[in-house]
């Protein structure tokens, strides 16, 4: 609901890609700071902790920024330094809530696990920018930030529920400090090749094929001429796809050559964006659009889901919580993807600079399946 929101308003206040762009990458810059050591407190706190603190604090934000659309002050500047702050958080965030579902369900539910919370996520995917959408249209975008504000308190109270699980050290030694920590998870990253290709492998997906769900009130305004419902039905056709493939996987369970799907799950989400670019381009057919976005949803959540149990099976438990923060620093800098296509889209209008980049990352992930043999022969 955030997401699509604060896309929505920034372009409502300044009919600008590359403010939209500058905002939505501005999350980038703390996340490479925090994202970094968001790890080595995952695997040192307690980890339900760690994710209330992340909701209370997007509570305010929230409510924050409601009461400055209501009081008639808010501004690009305003929602430049929430971006901030978001993308402070979700680093924190993702190394908790993804290295603590091994210590719930265990090693052998792993893979049914983090396909159920993939349809959690996808739910709210399919349901918030559709909801978001209605409530802009109906009591207006300020008391629809109080909403947002709401449900995160609402979900910190959820959060209490779940049990203490911080992992207890067996070897009762002295524990290195939070910059060792750093290091040691960088070598045991460095020294795993499969966690290494799998890193490598989400951050250039995750940079060139996300940025579509930033950009899309440019194609709602510019293109399809439509107004903040439509684009709640746009992000939830996303959502719609990503419910569809995190089903799809829950109910198959744990499956063979899952690096060989991972990677054409990349490579067939390039290919749909590239369509939807040329469908924008040629034809902006707005329920034709809606079904390549389905397809879209559908293989990123296939890809993040088969990415996330990998990296989690093939680590060991006290380094869980560092490899998922640099996993997760590729959904924190992906937001960086959206300025350059912004910028371009200043010049060469927004379905021509789409394709741009997912071309690249057709290319990109070929490279993959040709030269990553170790990667996808992973079962």
């Amino acid at each position: 609901m955030q997401m699509m929101s604060r896309g929505y308003l920034i372009y409502e206040l300044t009919r600008s890609a590359t403010i939209l762009g500058v905002i939505m990458a501005a999350a980038a810059i703390p996340a490479l700071i925090t994202g970094l050591f968001a790890g080595v407190l995952a695997d040192r706190l307690e980890k339900k902790r760690i994710i209330q603190g992340t909701q209370l604090v997007s509570s305010f934000l929230a409510l924050s920024i409601g009461t400055l659309i209501i009081s008639g002050t808010i501004s690009w500047q305003y929602l430049l330094a929430a971006s901030v702050v978001q993308g402070t958080l979700m680093p924190m965030l993702m190394p908790a809530r993804h290295s603590i579902a091994p210590l719930l369900v265990g090693r052998e539910r792993l893979m049914n696990a983090m396909a159920l919370n993939s349809m959690l996520m996808s739910s709210s995917n399919l349901l918030g920018p559709t909801l978001a959408g209605g409530l802009i249209a109906t009591i207006g975008i300020g008391r629809a930030y109080y909403i947002m504000a709401g449900l995160n308190i609402g979900a910190l109270f959820l959060t209490a529920r779940l049990p203490a699980l911080r992992r207890k050290d067996p070897t009762g030694l002295q524990r290195p400090t939070i910059l060792d920590g750093l290091k040691e998870g960088f070598r045991y990253v460095g020294g795993n090749r499969t966690i290494l290709l799998l890193l490598i492998l989400a951050i250039f997906t995750m940079i060139l094929s996300m940025p579509i769900r930033f950009v899309l009130p440019i194609f709602a305004k510019d293109i399809f001429d439509v107004g903040p419902t439509k684009l709640g039905l746009m992000l939830s056709a996303m959502g719609i796809g990503s419910l569809g493939g995190a089903v799809i996987i829950a109910t198959i369970g744990r499956f063979s050559r899952r690096g060989l799907i991972l990677m054409c799950s990349g490579l067939i989400s390039g290919g749909i964006l590239l369509g939807f670019s040329v469908i924008s381009y040629l034809m902006p057919i707005f329920w034709l659009a809606l079904a390549c976005l389905l397809v879209v949803g559908l293989m990123q959540s296939t890809r993040m889901t088969l990415n996330n149990t990998l990296v989690l099976e093939y680590s060991e438990e006290q380094y869980r919580g560092r490899v998922i923060s640099l996993s997760g620093m590729g959904m924190a800098v992906m937001p960086a993807g959206v300025l350059p296509l912004t910028i371009v889209t200043e010049y060469v209008g927004a379905p021509l600079a789409l394709g741009m980049m997912s071309m690249l990352l057709v290319l990109i992930t070929i490279f993959f399946l040709l030269a990553a043999r170790h990667l996808r022969s992973l079962e």
